[in-house]
């Protein structure tokens, strides 16, 4: 990432924009897409394709007031096994829409578990849980089965049986190592709590194992985030993700707890990021897409590398499955006819299982023909930072192209006949870059009230 970023590219390009997991992007979902319409989709799924399955626990012991997930603290371990029993209800509705070959059950090549922090539910109900899986899905012997962590409130017995489970990738967080930092986002942990969660994956036989780290939070500076990216790259985790703060407190109420005053500024920021970049590449790591970096041996690497490379609702991923089902409270789906996602709350969703036989869907978006040629587009510009624009025929791209110009006399793009490809100076205005393409991003669509920060 370039350091010739200046005050005056922020200044231009700067604002809330889509982080384009999904295009059309969530803003665009309605209840003019419900049960009926999810049900049709999950039947057009293509007979005998591998699937990815997403399974949201909306728990945590306690809450982090950085947090834009969908979670609340759930004490009471019967209700959170409850919740256990629901995940596997909605998993056989959602098993009996799809066709499978015959005498087969639906393939799967990825799982991944997120949250909140899976690791709330009791053991009893994750066996459940995976009893279901089995009977339900053929999971495939490769299938990279996901779950996130927190180092605070994990033991080594937790590592063991998550391993014997099938796990074998673990995401954790750390967001900043700077006591200060803690103190300001409600969130207290040590590097040794880190390190041993860290190692506990490593001797149960996890092969991957992913990081998430911060800028922007309240007091940190570029000298401290450096300092975090430096102790966690120590580690030798396979992948890191590193997120900009998004301050949505008009959205997340815990958020309205976080010292405002004290949050980095503009420059500030996009300082702590560059610091982060150097620090991860001289570490040995390679940047993938906007937010990523990865050792090269690591099936991410890979993806960059031949193009394969996927951005959905849990970011970037090496999983190539061309559709996601997702299940639980406010669960998101990618299927052929577009987007769907269940009732956010976790009692509303789970008193719609009870009261309904259909799938507890609160909203979602029909995708035309051209939502899903620009989806396209955006998604290998955010995997690729490049795209050959003349593949995408018949759209000729014209204004989009216009549009662009201002981009290639600031030194963000490159134009060569139908390729455009972002430069390393415009790696952080992919999002801007993509924008472009976003019909949809005008009047309602667009503004603070709708989208993060882009930088």
């Amino acid at each position: 990432m370039s350091d010739a970023v200046t005050p005056e590219l922020l200044e231009r390009y700067d604002g809330n924009l889509p982080r384009y997991t999904s295009y059309p992007t969530a803003v665009r979902f309605s209840d003019a897409v419900g049960s009926a319409e999810a049900s049709r989709w999950l039947g057009e799924l293509p007979v005998g394709e591998a699937l990815s399955l997403y399974l949201h626990v909306p728990f945590c012991d306690e809450l982090c007031g950085f947090c834009g997930c969908n979670t609340s603290v759930m004490r009471s371990e019967s209700a959170r096994s409850a919740y256990g029993d629901q995940l596997c209800e909605e998993l056989t509705r959602v098993a009996g829409l799809i066709a499978a070959p015959k005498n087969r059950r639906p393939p799967v090549a990825h799982i991944h578990f997120g949250g909140g922090t899976p690791t709330t539910l009791p053991e009893s109900a994750f066996r459940t849980i995976f009893r279901c899986l089995h009977a339900l899905f053929d999971i495939q012997p490769d299938a990279e089965i996901g779950v996130e962590l927190d180092p605070r409130h994990f033991t080594p017995s937790m590592a063991r049986f998550l391993s014997e489970l099938g796990c074998n990738r673990g995401s954790l967080g750390v967001q900043d190592l700077e006591p200060a930092v803690q103190q300001a986002c409600g969130r207290i942990q040590t590097f040794e709590q880190t390190r041993a969660c860290v190692e506990s994956l490593r001797e149960s036989g996890f092969t991957s194992i992913n990081i998430d780290l911060i800028y922007g939070l309240p007091r940190q500076t570029t000298e401290s985030v450096c300092a975090t990216a430096r102790q966690t790259a120590a580690l030798k985790p396979d992948r890191l993700a590193v997120f900009g703060y998004a301050h949505v407190p008009w959205k997340l109420k815990r958020q309205q707890l976080m010292p405002e005053a004290e949050l980095p500024g503009r420059d500030a920021r996009i300082a702590q990021r560059n610091g982060i970049d150097r620090t991860l590449q001289e570490a040995g790591y390679l940047p993938v897409g906007l937010d990523h970096y990865v050792l090269p041996h690591d099936r991410m690497a890979q993806a960059a590398r031949n193009g394969s490379l996927r951005r959905n609702f849990q970011g970037y991923t090496a999983d190539d499955a061309a559709h996601l089902v997702g299940v639980g409270a406010s669960a998101i789906s990618s299927l052929p006819g577009g987007f769907t996602q269940n009732i956010v709350s976790a009692a509303a969703w789970g008193k719609a299982l009870a009261e309904s036989p259909g799938l507890p869907v609160a909203r979602g978006v029909a995708c035309t023909d051209d939502d899903r040629l620009r989806g396209r587009l955006i998604e290998r510009l955010m995997c690729d930072l490049g795209v050959d624009l003349g593949a995408f025929a018949p759209e000729d791209f014209a204004l989009e192209r216009e549009r662009l110009s201002r981009f290639v006399a600031d030194g963000l793009v490159e134009m060569e006949g139908d390729r455009l490809r972002v430069t390393e100076r415009g790696r952080p205005f992919i999002r801007n870059v993509a924008a472009v393409f976003d019909r949809y991003l005008a009047g309602q669509d667009a503004g603070p009230g709708r989208h993060s920060r882009a930088i």
